[in-house]
């Protein structure tokens, strides 16, 4: 029996913290998307829309991509869906 991945859509800015929301602005690829600190050596990775929201969804080919953007392992396992990879 083959299963059904279900596709779930959050708003990226219910997750993060407040120095992230804050710090939005100055974003760079070496700080984690949720809580703004500097990235271990293991990162994970958050698919982000242009719609604000983070997504389930792995592939590089859904509608409305940003990409991927990087997040601590400590926020990673707080996350109550898995969606970092």
């Amino acid at each position: 029996m083959k299963s059904i991945q279900r596709i779930m859509e959050i708003p990226l800015e219910e997750l993060q913290t407040e120095d992230a929301k804050n710090n939005w602005c100055n974003y760079n690829t070496h700080q984690c998307v949720l809580c703004g600190k500097k990235l271990g050596k293991n990162p994970k990775f958050l698919h982000y829309l242009n719609n604000g929201n983070i997504v389930s969804y792995v592939g590089d080919d859904y509608e409305g991509s940003q990409g991927f953007f990087p997040v601590g392992s400590e926020c990673a396992k707080k996350l109550v869906i898995q969606f970092g990879f």
